[in-house]
């Protein structure tokens, strides 16, 4: 995609995705982020897009899709209150010291995430687009499969490879993050 259309795309429909997407998440944050991957979703999709004239369509489509991902992670995350919490972890509650510690084990991870897609892309830009949609995105392959024109079965087996190749590249590394 010619960074020229890309913009004035995201000039034209900025606003309405953010609208959208903060009329289906109902938080500013939520909505920030998915208006983000809309747009990053553009880029990795937009060479297969079949009706570059109903792109408004597809945009709102996507955000739709982003938002009730959202809201299944948020329904999965059920807060407890603190002292349920307390209740339930005892003594095991983390003092400073193993805070900081998961606070940085999570950066870490976060980096290594980051490092190890942005390999993925520059080794198979097609693998890197099912990976993030699938499990990233954590939209269904079967829709995936449509999007990008190719059999289920066709994605499955990129997916496979992908993961692969991600473990054969990656696996002391992550063994070592553990």
């Amino acid at each position: 995609m010619k960074e020229v259309v890309f913009n004035d795309i995201y000039d034209k429909y900025v606003n309405v995705v953010w609208e959208t997407a903060m009329y289906y998440s109902g938080d500013q944050a939520e909505a920030d982020e998915i208006t983000q991957l809309t747009f990053v979703n553009l880029l990795t999709s937009y060479e297969r897009i079949r009706n570059k004239n109903a792109i408004d369509s597809w945009l709102r489509t996507t955000v739709f899709h982003l938002a009730c991902n959202q809201m299944r992670r948020r329904k999965a995350e059920t807060p407890m209150e603190d002292e349920e919490l307390e209740l339930r972890m005892g003594d095991e509650v983390p003092g400073p010291d193993e805070v900081i510690f998961m606070r940085d084990h999570r950066r870490k991870a976060s980096e290594f995430t980051h490092t190890m897609l942005e390999e993925l892309y520059q080794h198979n830009p097609k693998w890197y687009d099912a990976v993030v949609r699938a499990y990233v995105l954590e939209i269904p392959q079967k829709e995936i499969a449509e999007e990008m024109g190719i059999r289920l079965e066709a994605l499955q087996s990129m997916l496979f490879r992908a993961r692969k190749w991600m473990k054969t590249k990656y696996e002391a590394d992550y063994r070592e993050m553990k």
